[in-house]
């Protein structure tokens, strides 16, 4: 194999790693939003017990009032049946009693349910809140430990474009050139290995004078597919008799 070549397979081993390593990390927001989500929804489910709670305290306040209002009706028209003077008039007053009366019983049923709904919701609080608290403390785990690997995968790409762009260098102009254009059109992987009769990148099938080519290892095929340089990987000349 010429020295051209395995530079090239230097390069390749590289870019698969660094590929890898990118795929990696491409993965990493996608399980930061799914821990960012199951702490967003229990909080959610806190946050809806609090507001329920506060609608049903703000309705029973009200409730209570017009309680109060009618209890003073009330009030004042048993005054009133100090001042009939005919039946007639005890019996009008009697009715507004009863009207009012009635009114007062079906809002006092209205603020018994508030307050057993009000009960239920306080019961439910403390498993919600210790959910919740799980969750962020689950949560702020799992994001540090994704921090943790991002910085590390960082770290590990950074140090493979650095070695990349040393392996560049012993190319000729023309040859490194090539070679960057792939690799940035081909999302990172300008130099495949040839597998099985065909192109590791898009697995076109090599013709069989293609094969005899590249079982000579000594220059690089492109791929009619994809546009990527294709070379077998180095190995004993006795592993030729295999096949490409």
């Amino acid at each position: 194999m010429t020295d051209e070549l395995l530079q090239h397979w230097a390069l390749h081993l590289l870019d698969e790693e660094a590929v890898r390593h990118a795929a990696e990390r491409a993965k990493l927001p996608e399980l930061r939003r799914a821990q960012e989500s199951r702490l967003a929804a229990e909080r959610r489910k806190v946050e809806a017990n609090v507001k329920r709670t506060a609608e049903l305290l703000a309705r029973r306040r009200v409730l209570e009032g017009d309680i109060a209002a009618l209890e003073a009706q009330e009030k004042k028209f048993r005054a009133q049946l100090d001042a009939v003077t005919d039946q007639k008039q005890y019996e009008a007053v009697q009715h507004e009693i009863a009207g009012v009366a009635g009114k007062r019983g079906d809002l006092e049923t209205a603020v018994l349910e508030i307050l057993d709904s009000e009960e239920q919701l306080a019961a439910e609080r403390p498993a919600l809140e210790h959910a919740l608290a799980k969750a962020e403390r689950e949560t702020g785990e799992h994001l540090a430990k994704l921090d943790t690997e991002e910085a590390r995968l960082a770290g590990l790409i950074a140090d493979l474009d650095r070695r990349r762009a040393e392996g560049e260098q012993p190319l000729d102009p023309a040859a490194r050139t090539r070679y960057q254009k792939i690799r940035a059109s081909k999302g990172g992987r300008a130099v495949v290995a040839i597998a099985t009769g065909a192109c590791g990148g898009c697995a076109r099938n090599l013709t069989p004078h293609a094969q005899q080519d590249a079982r000579k290892r000594d220059r690089l095929l492109m791929c009619d597919g994809c546009g990527r340089l294709m070379l077998l990987p180095p190995h004993d000349a006795s592993e030729d008799a295999t096949g490409a």
